[in-house]
């Protein structure tokens, strides 16, 4: 994650804090597992400490803005994050617990600009929280918006971290190992995952429940240029092996990217194991019978992968009619993010 630095906002990683920077000490020493509680909270949830007077004005109008505005490319409405906020007079050891929690609060002595700090494990374990000082509310709302994406990518990788903790934790190690050597990559995939499609450079898995699916998909083609990384080019792709292979219920219907309602969207991303990626979002949708409506939301990871010298999309997408996706398909985008090129 990289965080932009912007004209008078000092950000960084908090090393340790007391009394001085909160209104409320932590417990940890930034370290996981040293004698803190396991934090609380569910997937995507998170803590606002901050006056309730804040909250109900123009501040809080900014925060909500950006903490609540709507996922990109679900075919339904769903928030970034569900947000509890509470006066700091009533910080406790219950709301230490919140795994994810920001903090906004006046510091008089910052007459030089506003202060962006992230510690992770202060009372709790896995949790991380971010700090946002400055001199005025007025100052504090103007850094909160020129950092909005900083303080969302922060949350969200570790909203990532956390999904891919628990998936380690019931990955099925066959599966994994048939993926490192037939595709030589590996991937954290939970039990419930099965191959649907193994061809040489090309392959799909998928989790199926009786309310929902998940779906994973891996492709590979030698590097040429960097046209590779255009939309364009990976719609093309992807829209390639999903008409081949991912089919609906009547013999005519193809699974395709659908942007008649909601436009794909590109994006440059800092890949794990890659120094160049790019993230799609999008919705697919079936093609070819009219009868025929399933669809959902996509996203996928294209990177280059120096160690094989090849281009390389892991694919995400969901089909949960009547489920909330957000966190759903968070679990899938978890998956993606896990995958680290092997030698052959």
């Amino acid at each position: 994650m990289r965080f932009q630095m912007k004209k008078r906002i000092v950000i960084f990683w908090m090393a340790g804090w007391g009394l001085s920077l909160l209104l409320f000490s932590c417990g940890g020493n930034g370290t996981q597992g040293t004698s803190l509680v396991s934090s609380s909270g569910r997937s995507s949830e998170m803590l606002l400490v901050c006056p309730n007077a804040w909250w109900h004005g123009s501040l809080g109008d900014s925060v909500r803005s950006v903490l609540l505005a709507p996922v990109p490319a679900l075919p339904q409405v769903e928030p970034m994050f569900r947000v509890t906020q509470i006066d700091p007079s009533m910080m406790s050891p219950l709301y230490q617990k919140f795994r994810n929690i920001l903090v906004l609060q006046l510091d008089s002595t910052l007459t030089d600009g506003a202060r962006l700090g992230f510690r992770r494990n202060c009372w709790a374990t896995p949790q991380l929280v971010i700090m946002l000082r400055a001199s005025s509310v007025t100052e504090i709302k103007e850094a909160f918006m020129q950092q909005r994406q900083s303080i969302v990518d922060g949350i969200m990788q570790a909203e990532m971290q956390r999904f891919q903790r628990a998936q380690r934790a019931q990955q099925d190690n066959q599966i994994v190992r048939k993926m490192e050597e037939k595709y030589h990559y590996h991937m954290v995939l939970p039990e419930g995952f099965i191959f649907a499609v193994q061809e040489e450079c090309f392959c799909w898995l998928r989790k199926e429940t009786k309310y929902w699916g998940q779906h994973v998909m891996l492709y590979t083609e030698p590097y040429t240029d960097t046209n590779q990384f255009t939309t364009a080019y990976i719609r093309q792709l992807r829209d390639r092996y999903t008409r081949q292979y991912v089919l609906g219920r009547a013999d005519s219907s193809r699974a395709m990217v659908d942007d008649r309602y909601y436009p794909v969207e590109n994006r440059r991303y800092d890949f794990p194991s890659s120094p160049y990626a790019v993230e799609l979002r999008g919705l697919w949708g079936l093609f070819g019978d009219p009868g025929d409506k399933m669809g959902g939301p996509f996203v996928s990871y294209t990177f280059l992968d120096t160690l094989n010298q090849q281009v390389v999309c892991v694919d995400g997408f969901l089909y949960a009619p009547a489920n909330e996706k957000r966190d759903l398909l968070r679990q899938v985008e978890a998956i993606l993010l896990s995958v680290k090129p092997l030698k052959p």
